[in-house]
């Protein structure tokens, strides 16, 4: 089984904490896929909060693999396991 992030949008503040764009929604889709033409997927939003004083990375040089970090970590890795065991059974 292989699984996919994917972010259909981030919703984000002109300004906050002394930054611009700062990024406070993020709307993903986890897809699965069994490798025989079945899929899957689920999809879900997630705040995220930034704090003034922590490394900031403008938004325009927000890459896939940044948001995809920051999901995992705001949903955790128990969420983000049920996630998957939900694919699998949707497969």
């Amino acid at each position: 089984m292989t699984y996919e992030w994917t972010f259909s949008a981030l919703d984000a503040y002109p300004s906050a904490e002394g930054q611009t764009d700062v990024v406070y929604t993020i709307h993903w889709t986890l897809n699965g896929d069994d490798g025989s033409g079945h899929t899957a997927s689920v999809y879900g939003s997630i705040g995220c909060t930034y704090t003034e004083g922590d490394p900031f990375i403008a938004f325009a040089d927000l890459t896939k693999s940044d948001v995809e970090g920051w999901t995992t970590t705001n949903l955790g890795a128990d969420i983000v396991a049920e996630l998957k065991e939900g694919i699998d059974t949707q497969i």
